[in-house]
C-alpha cells in the first residue's frame, strides 16, 4: 500500500482486509482480497499475486472500467507482477514467461485484439487465451509505453488519472488523452496499433555485413517485420564484443530496414530485444519445451502404454479424456504423425518410437517431462512417468498451477524438483564468434600418440571419404596399433562403408573362403552399398585379410536409410526393414539435431530434398544402428580393442555415435577420436569434440580408367537376367570412338560377366587410363566384341552414390 500510494496517490479506502475462503480464487474487492486457502499457502503469493489484488484498489475498484474494454488487467500486472520481478533481478525472465504464455494460448484461429478483452475468467483453453491477451499483452504494452515516454511522464499521467477520474468509470480513451496531454504529442499511433490490431510482431534479421572504419567496426543488418502492414517500432539491438555488450534502439516503420552500429572491436553476436520489452512473436530457438505449450497447443495427442501398464496414468487419462484430448495407443500411432502434433507419451509408450532413446526418471514418484519434438521444434513432446495411481491422482489437479516449466517432479503431491530448459534469450545472429584453437604444445609424436589410443576400447578414424590421406591415417592407425596389441586379445575394425547384410562375404574374404577379390566385392554389393572408389579402401581390407583381422559392417542398408530420407517417415518401411534398424533412438543430443539442419538445408536445394523430419530420423537410423552395431561386437569380444571408420560427421564425440555406444555399454568406456586435416579439406565443424587433429600430407590416388558412359540397370525378369544398359556417352571419354552406342547392354568386360554397374566396376579394377578392355555388349538382335580404351573422367563420376544422404 505504502508503494503505490507513493506511486499513484493515497489509498482509495479507509480499511482493507485479506479474506480466505475454501475455493482456489483471487478477487481484489472494494476494501479487501478474496484468496483461496490453497492459494495462500502458496509461498510465492505475498510477493507476487497479493500484491496484484492490493493494486486492484487503485485500478478497478477506484478507478473503474467504463465497459468499452478492460484496461485495469494489463496495468496492475505490469505494475505489480512484472515490476515485482524487476525488483528481484528477473524481470527479463517474467516478460519472456508472459510472450511464452501468449504464443501458447493465442493461435491464429482464436486471435483478438486487445481492445476487445473485458473478462479473464478462472480456468480452461478460452480463459488462457483471455489472460494472455489482457494480462500478459496488456501488461507489455504498458511495458513499451513507459519506455516510450520515459517513467516521469508515465506515472504522472496515473497520478493525474487516479487523482481527477476516483471512483468513476474510465476507458482506453480517457488513458490515451491523459498521456497526449501529459506529454504534448500526439500518440494516437501507438494506442492504435496496439489496442486494435490482432497481430503481433514477427521479428527476424538477416544479411549482416561488417566493415572497418577508422579502426572502428561498423555492423550493417537488415531488420525485418513478417506482417505487410508494418509495426512502428522501437526495436532493442545488443551487440557483443570483446569489451561487453553495446546496446542501442532503432526506429523501425518499414517491412524491413537497413541499420547500423559502429564498435570498437569486431562484432562476436548481434542480439534484438534480449531483455524482452517488446511485445512480439518469439523464434523457435528462444521458445523453451513448457507444460503451458502443451497445454495451449491446438494439435494434441495422448500416447497410451500397454493394458496392463495404463492403471498408474489412470486420473490422467481421465482429465485429459475430459478435456477432449485425442487417444491413441502406440501401435496406432504413425511415425508420419510425430512431426505434426504436440504428444504426451504415458509410461512404456515412448520405447516404442525411437525418438529419445533411454529415458531415466527416477523411480519414485510423478515426472512430467516436456521436451521440444526433436523432429519439428514447434511442437512438443511429454514423457510421463508415474510410479503408481495413488501418485498421479495426488498431483493430476495441481499441473496448471506448473504451466513454465520444462520438468517437475512429484512425491506423493509435494514438488521435488522443477526446472526450465535452456533456451535463446532474443533473436541472435552469430558473427565472428572467437574461434576454437588447438594448442600447440599440445602436439605429440604418432608413437605418442599410438601409445594413449591403446588405452581406449574404441577408436574412431574420421574421413571424408574422397580424400585419400584420411585412407592412408586409418591404415597407418590401424598398423600401428595391431603391432602393439600384438600380445594383447587383438584388433576388430568397424567400417561404415559396409552394411551388417554384408557381413557373411566380409567374414568369407577375411578368413580365404573367398580369394578372387573381384567375386569378394560381388558377393559384399560394395559398389551398390556404398560406391565411392574401391581403392580407397582397398589396402585396409587387405592389411585386415592378411592380418587376419576381422571386419565387421556396421551400417544398415541403404535403401531403409533412404526410404525415410525421401517420405519423411518410417511408415514406408516393412517389419524386416524396421527389424534391421536399431529399435532405441536418440533424436535430442545436444547439437545433433543444430549439425543435420545445415546439412538439410544443401540437400534440399537439391532434387533429392526432403523435409527435415525424415532425414533427422534417417541419420540417427543411422547413427545408431552403427553405435548399436559396434556395442553388441565390444560385448560379444571382451578385451578386444576397436577401430571404427566411419565419415566425420558420424564420429564427433558430443554428437554422433560415441555418445550412442556409451549410452548402450554397461560401465565406463574409453573413446578417442581422430580427424585428418590435409591442411586443404578441414572437416572439422567448429565446437566438435575430438581428440586428435592429425596433420597428414595431402595425396591422390592415381586416376582411374573410364569407359565415358552413364548407366542403368535392367531390371531382372522371369524371361531374362538383369543387364546392364549404356544411357548416355560422354563427351570427356573414347566410348563413342570404339563404336559403343546409347542402349547397348554390356554383358560382359573381358570377359568377367555383367549383371550390375557394380560388376562392371569390378571389371575395371586395376585399369588405368590408356588401357584397354573388351566389351561384349548385346545391340537389339546382335552382339559385339568392341575394344575401348579407357579415359581418366566420365560423367559418371561426378554422381552422388545412391542412398547416402547427409555426407
Amino acid at each position: 500500500i505504502k508503494r503505490y500510494e507513493r506511486l499513484i496517490g493515497p489509498f482509495p479506502f479507509s480499511r482493507y482486509s485479506i479474506v480466505e475462503n475454501r475455493l482456489p480464487t483471487g478477487y481484489g474487492m472494494p476494501t479487501f482480497t478474496l484468496l483461496g486457502q490453497a492459494v495462500l499457502r502458496l509461498p510465492f503469493i505475498k510477493d507476487t499475486s497479493l500484491g496484484h489484488e492490493i493494486l486492484h484498489s487503485w485500478f478497478g475498484n477506484s478507478l473503474r472500467l467504463d465497459g468499452t474494454g478492460n484496461w485495469c488487467e494489463g496495468l496492475t500486472t505490469y505494475l505489480a507482477d512484472q515490476r515485482y520481478a524487476e525488483d528481484s533481478g528477473k524481470g527479463r525472465e517474467y516478460r519472456k514467461q508472459q510472450l511464452m504464455r501468449y504464443v501458447s494460448f493465442v493461435h491464429p484461429g482464436n486471435i483478438m485484439p486487445l481492445i476487445d478483452f473485458h473478462q479473464g475468467g478462472d480456468s480452461g483453453p478460452s480463459a488462457k487465451k483471455m489472460r494472455a491477451i489482457g494480462y500478459d499483452k496488456g501488461s507489455m504494452v504498458f511495458c513499451m509505453l513507459n519506455r516510450e515516454v520515459g517513467d516521469r511522464n508515465f506515472y504522472e499521467v496515473l497520478r493525474q488519472l487516479y487523482s481527477e477520474n476516483r471512483y468513476k468509470k474510465i476507458g482506453w480513451t480517457d488513458i490515451e488523452t491523459t498521456f497526449s496531454q501529459v506529454t504534448g504529442r500526439d500518440i494516437s499511433l501507438f494506442f492504435g496499433q496496439w489496442l486494435l490490431r490482432n497481430d503481433i510482431p514477427e521479428l527476424s534479421i538477416d544479411d549482416a555485413d561488417m566493415t572497418r572504419e577508422n579502426g572502428k567496426s561498423v555492423l550493417s543488418f537488415r531488420l525485418k517485420q513478417g506482417s505487410r502492414d508494418p509495426y512502428q517500432l522501437q526495436v532493442p539491438v545488443s551487440v557483443q564484443t570483446m569489451d561487453g555488450w553495446k546496446t542501442t534502439l532503432v526506429q523501425m516503420d518499414s517491412p524491413e530496414q537497413r541499420f547500423s552500429v559502429t564498435v570498437d572491436t569486431l562484432p562476436e553476436k548481434l542480439v534484438l530485444d534480449p531483455d524482452y520489452t517488446l511485445m512480439r512473436a518469439l523464434q523457435p530457438a528462444e521458445q523453451y519445451p513448457a507444460w503451458m505449450r502443451v497445454m495451449g497447443a491446438e494439435k494434441k495427442i495422448v500416447v497410451l502404454p500397454e493394458e496392463e501398464d495404463r492403471s498408474r496414468f489412470q486420473p490422467l487419462i481421465r482429465e485429459l479424456k475430459g478435456r477432449g484430448w485425442q487417444m491413441v495407443s502406440a501401435s496406432e500411432l504413425k511415425n508420419s504423425e510425430l512431426a505434426e502434433n504436440t504428444l504426451i507419451f504415458l509410461g512404456s509408450s515412448i520405447h516404442t518410437l525411437g525418438v529419445f532413446g533411454r529415458i531415466r526418471h527416477p523411480a519414485q514418484g510423478f515426472i512430467l517431462d516436456v521436451r521440444n519434438n526433436p523432429l519439428n521444434p514447434a511442437y512438443c513432446m511429454v514423457l510421463v512417468s508415474s510410479s503408481g495411481p495413488e501418485e498421479t491422482l495426488a498431483v493430476v489437479h495441481k499441473l496448471n498451477h506448473y504451466g513454465n516449466y520444462s520438468y517437475l517432479h512429484f512425491i506423493h503431491g509435494q514438488i521435488r524438483e522443477k526446472r526450465r530448459s535452456p533456451s535463446a534469450d532474443g533473436i541472435e545472429l552469430e558473427l565472428f564468434t572467437p574461434p576454437m584453437g588447438i594448442p600447440v604444445r599440445q602436439t605429440q609424436d604418432f608413437n605418442e600418440i599410438i601409445n594413449t589410443l591403446l588405452k581406449s576400447r574404441v577408436v574412431y578414424i574420421g574421413e571424408q571419404h574422397t580424400d585419400y590421406s584420411s585412407h592412408l591415417l586409418q591404415l597407418q592407425v590401424i598398423q600401428a596399433l595391431y603391432k602393439k596389441n600384438k600380445e594383447n586379445p587383438g584388433l576388430i575394425i568397424g567400417m561404415e562403408m559396409f552394411p551388417r547384410t554384408s557381413q557373411q562375404a566380409l567374414d568369407a574374404y577375411c578368413s580365404g573362403a573367398i580369394t578372387e577379390e573381384r567375386e569378394f566385392l560381388q558377393a559384399s554389393e560394395y559398389f551398390k552399398v556404398w560406391g565411392f572408389d574401391y581403392r580407397l579402401y582397398r589396402d585396409i581390407i587387405n592389411y585386415a585379410k592378411d592380418h587376419h583381422i576381422p571386419l565387421v559392417g556396421l551400417n544398415i542398408d541403404n535403401t531403409i536409410v533412404s526410404s525415410v530420407f525421401r517420405s519423411g517417415s518410417t511408415d514406408g518401411l516393412s517389419r524386416e526393414q524396421l527389424a534391421r534398424v536399431a529399435e532405441e533412438r536418440d533424436l535430442e543430443l545436444p547439437g545433433y539435431r543444430e549439425r543435420l539442419l545445415a546439412i538439410h538445408a544443401m540437400h534440399n536445394s537439391s532434387p533429392h530434398g526432403s523435409d527435415f523430419a525424415g532425414f533427422l530420423q534417417a541419420q540417427s537410423m543411422w547413427d545408431e544402428t552403427m553405435a548399436k552395431s559396434i556395442a553388441r561386437t565390444l560385448t560379444d569380444n571382451p578385451g578386444k580393442q576397436m577401430v571404427v571408420l566411419a565419415g566425420i560427421g558420424h564420429v564427433y564425440k558430443d554428437s554422433a555415435i560415441p555418445p550412442r555406444v556409451a549410452r548402450r555399454i554397461n560401465g565406463p568406456i574409453t573413446q578417442s577420436v581422430l580427424i585428418a586435416d590435409n591442411g586443404m579439406d578441414r572437416g572439422v565443424e567448429p565446437g566438435r569434440q575430438v581428440d586428435y587433429l592429425m596433420l597428414t600430407r595431402s595425396v591422390e590416388l592415381a586416376p582411374a580408367g573410364k569407359i565415358g558412359v552413364v548407366l542403368d540397370t535392367v531390371e531382372k525378369t522371369e524371361n531374362s537376367p538383369a543387364r546392364v544398359r549404356i544411357v548416355k556417352l560422354s563427351p570427356h571419354g573414347r566410348a563413342g570412338q570404339a563404336g559403343l552406342l546409347e542402349n547397348d547392354i554390356i554383358l560382359t568386360i573381358n570377359d568377367f560377366p555383367v549383371a550390375s554397374v557394380g560388376d562392371l566396376k569390378a571389371g575395371l579394377l586395376d585399369k588405368k587410363p590408356g588401357d584397354t578392355v573388351t566389351l561384349t555388349i548385346k545391340r537389339k538382335q546382335k552382339t559385339l566384341r568392341i575394344k575401348v580404351e579407357l579415359s581418366s573422367m566420365d560423367m559418371s563420376a561426378m554422381m552422388m552414390p545412391p542412398g547416402h544422404p547427409g555426407k
